[in-house]
């Protein structure tokens, strides 16, 4: 824990020097504070020495990634702790202790800092918007003021671990066309790059003329073969150089995510999906208290579609000039009939949050046997494309073997 040396002034006029252990200096002046000593400097041992305190701050691990599934784990031990009637601090304080990911670690350590020193827990997760989302920060301050902290980390868990459920299946589904593309293009590669171009050297040996499929092959692999690795650079280069223009150009990236919407089946999972996330983000927020307003802002970021995202700022606006809901969902032309007539009886019967909840659930399972279907006519039609590529090759090695033979027989 580093040390920090103070100078501060007492109530009655005398001046104070000294030295304290703390996590961090906000800590430290809270402390002073307490003691009835307003601080006039507070600077952390050896910071003068420059490098040492730099090394000190930053290592290795503030680089390591912190994974969906650690904060679902923090959320739901943080629960758990609240729940058992441990205090805030202590159950922040057990969390350090067995959190593995070093860079979480050094997270949850602020976390209890910023809580000891007096700040409330939602600021404190607020300082950590990558980390914590708006959604996050936002849930824990209703739950604060209401003093439900225990109940409201409960529904959090519960709300991370259905999204991070939903994600796993969709990974789950793709998994099997994903290898299938790896596998496939791998065989195309080492036919290209090794056996095509020792078939091409015997037939030269030989001396036997190649057919023109056999030629266009030849052709191919050659030039596979010399320009390998500008292939693979161009295409990484492209890649990287489409996916900043789409970052810089939001209009571009609208324009894109509007196709997607149009494409047959596909399109469809994708509204679904984006409509089952607004609906299950939306009523736990209403849900825990968060404002209609504030709720419909944080919804809009967790929406990944800039078209449907762009109608909920809509929604938005004219929500807060009065309208309702389900009116704007009408307007809007993209939620499906069904679950804007959910959300009408959801306002008629003051059970908005409830309803939104189940349309989630809903949308959840259409989402999930709509990613059957996809991956259903995926696969033989990508059997289909690697075994046409596949026995184009195959045939051009064989045809010449096949004349060969004929013209020795």
């Amino acid at each position: 824990m580093p040390t920090y040396t103070y100078k501060a002034k007492k109530t009655t006029g005398e001046i104070i020097e000294g030295s304290l252990e703390a996590e961090n200096r906000r800590l430290v002046i809270a402390r002073l504070q307490k003691m009835q000593a307003y601080p006039i400097r507070v600077e952390m041992e050896g910071r003068a020495g420059g490098l040492g305190a730099f090394q000190k701050e930053i290592s290795i691990h503030s680089f390591r990634r912190i994974s969906r599934r650690e904060i679902c784990a923090f959320t739901r031990q943080m629960s758990d702790l609240l729940k058992s009637g441990l205090t805030l601090v202590r159950a922040l304080d057990v969390l350090v202790q067995q959190t593995e990911n070093e860079r979480f670690k050094e997270i949850i350590k602020n976390l209890r800092s910023e809580v000891q020193g007096g700040s409330t827990f939602s600021a404190a997760l607020a300082k950590h918007p990558k980390v914590f989302p708006d959604l996050y920060s936002s849930m824990v301050h209703a739950g604060e003021v209401g003093g439900l902290l225990d109940e409201v980390m409960d529904r959090l868990a519960e709300f991370n671990e259905a999204e991070l459920e939903t994600r796993n299946k969709i990974i789950s589904a793709l998994a099997y066309p994903a290898i299938m593309v790896v596998v496939g293009a791998g065989v195309i590669v080492v036919l290209m790059t090794f056996v095509i171009p020792r078939f091409n050297q015997m037939f030269s040996e030989i001396g036997a003329d190649l057919p023109k499929i056999t030629l266009l092959l030849v052709a191919l692999s050659e030039f596979v073969t010399s320009y390998y690795a500008l292939i693979v650079a161009g295409a990484i280069v492209a890649l990287i150089v489409a996916y900043l223009q789409l970052l810089k150009q939001p209009e571009e990236r609208l324009r894109i995510d509007r196709i997607r919407l149009k494409v047959p089946v596909y399109g469809s999972f994708v509204l679904k999906n984006e409509v089952a996330r607004f609906a299950r983000t939306l009523g736990t927020l209403l849900g825990n208290g968060v404002p209609i307003l504030r709720a419909l802002e944080i919804t809009k970021t967790m929406i990944k579609n800039q078209a449907i995202a762009t109608v909920m700022g809509d929604i938005a606006e004219n929500v807060k000039e009065g309208e309702r809901l389900s009116t704007r969902l009408t307007k809007s032309r993209v939620f499906p009939p069904v679950a804007v007539n959910m959300v009408v009886i959801g306002e008629e019967t003051g059970s908005l949050e409830t309803t939104l909840l189940r349309v989630a659930s809903t949308y959840e399972k259409e989402t999930e046997r709509q990613l059957r279907t996809l991956t259903t006519l995926v696969e033989p039609l990508m059997i289909l494309v690697m075994g046409a590529v596949v026995g184009f090759i195959v045939m051009a090695m064989v045809l010449p073997i096949f004349q060969l033979s004929a013209a020795i027989q």
